[in-house]
């Protein structure tokens, strides 16, 4: 009779014990992947997980203000530290936080749709969707142009920022605004870089009041890492590289967030967001510089003394 009664005994048992591991490994799967899945060494967020399918999870790192989401745990550490790195300029700038952003990091088809019900859960009035695909060696490290990638994330996040998603008021913003504001914004290129690269053209700058006119896209926004690659001599050296020559496009877009690093610069708090916030409403130029403190009062004073900040000193005799 003991020996009858034992063997259901240790079957219940190992039904427990199996039980258990179960519930530890649907435990273990719902409290999302490792910190170091986040693909920045060192940085240990929470990382949410949701199952939306039997065959598909996504990841999130969700914060106050950014949320970002992609079947790739791996994407979201880069991206959501250049947002959050962004959202202080932004600040500074135009005098208030960014709106609540949720960022979907799209890698198959039809992901899409799949992370729908995630995005809407994260309940930001402002949301992105962006394919992307990093390359890979071997190893499966992100090869270099994924930091180009990544930082054309942050590029459209910045721009959906300041547009906002009144498609009525962001058609009245002038593009040379955007542009210029943009850079500002994510830190891209940094003022010696791109300053070096339109005085190396001087002689080819496009005057401020066709800069004005221009249709400058999206693509023309320059995308990067600030310091992120530069040559250097055999001793280690840096070796500065020589500006290229640009499409009036480009040259355009840099010229606009050069011109308005200048005014900040020399006016201050303020006359970023009134530029953002008067040329959105039709008002010219001339009309935002003609009330400020510390710049010329016209656009060809403002001009000239701009491309003065440009040109290199006469050598010394």
């Amino acid at each position: 009779m003991t020996a009858h009664t034992g063997a259901p005994a240790r079957r219940a048992a190992w039904l427990t014990l199996a039980a258990l591991a179960a519930l530890a490994l649907t435990t273990a799967c719902a409290s999302g992947p490792q910190p170091e899945t986040s693909g920045v060494p060192g940085f240990e967020p929470t990382i949410k997980t949701f199952q939306v399918s039997p065959t598909d999870r996504f990841f999130a790192i969700d914060s106050n203000d950014v949320a970002i989401i992609s079947r790739d745990a791996s994407l979201l550490g880069g991206i959501y530290i250049m947002l959050d790195d962004a959202q202080l300029p932004y600040r500074r700038y135009l005098q208030t936080l960014p709106p609540r952003t949720a960022v979907a990091l799209m890698v198959q088809p039809g992901d899409s749709a799949l992370m729908d019900s995630v995005v809407r859960a994260m309940r930001a009035p402002v949301s992105v969707h962006e394919r992307v695909q990093i390359p890979r060696d071997n190893q499966g490290n992100p090869l270099p142009i994924a930091n180009f990638l990544m930082s054309s994330v942050r590029n459209r996040v910045a721009r959906t920022w300041l547009l906002g998603t009144d498609s009525a008021a962001a058609r009245a913003l002038p593009d040379w605004v955007v542009a210029g504001v943009t850079q500002m914004i994510t830190g891209f290129p940094g003022t010696r870089a791109r300053n070096a690269q339109l005085t190396a053209q001087l002689d080819q700058l496009i005057p401020i009041d066709s800069v004005m006119r221009m249709r400058i896209s999206e693509t023309a926004i320059p995308a990067g890492v600030a310091g992120e690659t530069q040559r250097t001599d055999s001793r280690g050296r840096p070796v500065a590289a020589t500006p290229r020559r640009l499409p009036a496009e480009n040259l355009a877009a840099l010229e606009a967030a050069s011109l308005i690093d200048f005014m900040w610069a020399r006016e201050g708090r303020g006359i970023i967001k009134q530029l953002v916030d008067r040329t959105r409403r039709g008002e010219p130029l001339s009309a935002v510089i003609a009330q400020a403190v510390s710049l010329p009062r016209d656009v060809a004073g403002l001009e000239a003394a701009w491309k003065a900040s440009l040109a290199p000193p006469p050598p010394k005799k």
